[in-house]
């Protein structure tokens, strides 16, 4: 793991009308780490990882994603919004797996992987298909390749939504509570995929409640509540030994 920061958060706003979603967000993120996201629903977590990638826009603050503004650019002391186009081409550096799978239902297991180097980066067919082909293995679906979203399990979708955001070969991982949606049983399976990826020294922000998974394969935690980060620092000590009250509370019902 650097030192670099891959994402750096500083005073990071975010309101929709009156309600006060984020209140002044600061944490890094360096290059290779895991960081783990955790808190109650309405806490702002899934807001946060959308600002991180500009599928929101913040209210006030700045973002970084590997030393460069999200979303903006600055002259002098002004920032200056990027056109879409620009930011479609931020956003390409960056993987987000959603609580829902959102795969194309008219599309296979490949041809949901291939879709965006073909139609983004204008990669050939066949090659966005051989790469296709290394992903699906690589989740642990090589025998699936031409099955339809609607003939997998819900973790069987989940780890193709996986393989889909790493074909643009992303620096950054973001992952919205990826298990929630799943029945039980089926959450191992989209979590070893996560592990396989930590290992491979992948930078991922992953908003999750499952406190194992924190434990075992977080670098960083913190605990959001009510748009503010309550508590941050090693998973190990964060869920044993928490420092707030706020955090023991949480904690005393999800553990």
């Amino acid at each position: 793991m650097s030192g670099h920061p891959m994402v750096r958060a500083e005073q990071v706003h975010k309101s929709f009308g009156a309600v006060r979603v984020l209140r002044g967000i600061d944490l890094e993120v360096r290059t290779g780490e895991v960081f783990c996201v955790v808190g109650p629903s309405g806490s702002g977590k899934s807001t946060f990882l959308r600002c991180i990638n500009h599928l929101e826009k913040i209210s006030a603050g700045r973002l970084w994603v590997d030393g460069h503004l999200v979303g903006y650019r600055q002259r002098g002391n002004k920032l200056y919004e990027m056109r879409e186009r620009e930011v479609a081409a931020q956003r390409r550096d960056i993987g987000m797996v959603f609580q829902r799978f959102n795969l194309f239902p008219h599309m296979t297991a490949a041809e949901n992987v291939m879709e965006a180097p073909v139609q983004v980066k204008g990669v050939r067919r066949a090659e966005a298909r051989e790469r296709a082909e290394q992903l699906l293995a690589r989740v642990g679906l090589a025998d699936r390749m031409n099955t339809y979203p609607s003939q997998l399990s819900g973790g069987q979708q989940q780890r193709v939504a996986i393989a889909r955001a790493l074909a643009m070969d992303p620096k950054l991982m973001l992952f919205d509570e990826p298990t929630s949606a799943l029945d039980p049983e089926l959450v191992g399976e989209v979590l070893d995929v996560m592990r396989g990826l930590a290992e491979d020294g992948m930078t991922m922000i992953v908003v999750t409640h499952e406190m194992g998974f924190a434990r075992e394969v977080g670098d960083s935690l913190v605990f959001m509540d009510e748009g503010v980060v309550v508590e941050s620092g090693r998973p190990r000590e964060v869920l044993t030994d928490p420092r707030h009250e706020r955090t023991r509370a949480f904690l005393s019902k999800v553990l």
